[in-house]
């Protein structure tokens, strides 16, 4: 960037008057806000979105056309948010997708009640066996185009006796799930915060399905640079969506909200990706995804999903055009085979 002469200010001293070059601070401001002011301009396709049924339907269309958000995936949050913040079911996210063909894409949701209790996961009972062969026949229609949320390791921030969670991710639950994943071919997009623990067990399950094709939501669990890159080194059915990852607003996965520990990390702070992430991502350039994660009736408003929209524009800015407009919109087309 070129400064005209004008930007070398005179200021007065004690001895007289003498000019202070000032051109190398002003560049580095400038410059910084330079790179948060561009953005991405193309086209961008929400790959975490959720449902209610408190959600305002023509809301949700008109933040989306106001941000050039193309289409959204849509995964239904089977539990209540507070106050008038209704739940939603897979019809309802049905009726949302008929009623605009070819802007929304149901997954079978699995933010579910029934669905808390690490034995449940472990021995499955009556209830789950009953989502299980629910969902088998859901993705027999052909309608819908992958599984999830599925809560694997969830921060509370909310007092609901679900919302702090643990379930083992190698378990009988997560290997029927990748049974159906690999034969209707659509991917699970799961939420589980990347405890070395889990990690290590979520790459057995990997390895053992690997026709079965994985979403790691929030930039694979919040996890480091170096834990991202060797889970994608080392299983190619393995990808990752950045749903809320930005670093703005007061509630949100990019700012640390609820809490972080120690195996977390965040993407970008002030609209300028961390080096360490930016690598990651020009290394991989085909396996991330954008989301705004918008999963309360209340959060579904004109600022709050614009704020997001224009953060990951800026972000995107920041990556070669091809790795940007493939985490835009060509990714998330090819994982969810939007184009058929």
């Amino acid at each position: 960037m070129q400064f005209r002469k004008e930007m070398e200010y005179p200021m007065r001293t004690f001895g007289g008057n003498i000019v202070v070059t000032v051109v190398i601070l002003i560049a580095l401001v400038v410059a910084r806000v330079g790179v948060a002011a561009e953005r991405y301009t193309g086209p961008m396709i929400d790959a975490h979105g959720h449902l209610g049924a408190s959600f305002d339907w023509d809301m949700i269309v008109k933040v989306m056309g106001r941000n050039n958000v193309s289409r959204q995936i849509v995964m239904a949050r089977y539990y209540p948010g507070l106050a008038d913040d209704r739940p939603g079911t897979d019809e309802l996210a049905l009726e949302l997708a008929t009623k605009y063909p070819g802007r929304f894409f149901p997954l079978v949701g699995m933010q579910r009640p029934k669905l808390i209790g690490v034995h449940k996961w472990l021995n499955p009972n009556a209830a789950v066996e009953a989502i299980l062969n629910e969902a088998e026949a859901k993705l027999a229609t052909g309608r819908f185009r992958g599984i999830g949320e599925v809560i694997v390791k969830h921060f509370a921030y909310s007092s609901w006796r679900h919302a702090e969670m643990e379930n083992p991710i190698y378990s009988p639950f997560m290997q029927r799930l990748s049974q159906l994943s690999a034969r209707f071919d659509v991917p699970i997009v799961l939420h589980m915060e990347g405890a070395p623990r889990l990690v290590k067990d979520f790459s057995r399950l990997l390895r053992e399905n690997s026709r079965a094709r994985y979403v790691w939501a929030h930039n694979c669990g919040r996890s480091k640079a170096s834990v991202i890159r060797a889970m994608l080194e080392n299983h190619p059915n393995l990808y990752c969506d950045l749903g809320c990852m930005i670093n703005v607003g007061k509630r949100g996965y990019g700012i640390g909200w609820p809490r972080m520990e120690e195996y977390n990390a965040l993407i970008e702070k002030n609209g300028v990706l961390f080096p360490e992430m930016r690598e990651v991502y020009e290394a991989f350039p085909d396996r991330f995804m954008i989301g705004m994660d918008v999963a309360h009736a209340p959060g579904m408003n004109p600022k709050n999903y614009g704020r997001r929209a224009k953060r990951f524009r800026v972000l995107l800015k920041q990556l070669t055009p091809q790795t940007a407009a493939a985490f835009a919109e060509g990714n998330a087309i090819r994982i969810f085979k939007l184009d058929r």
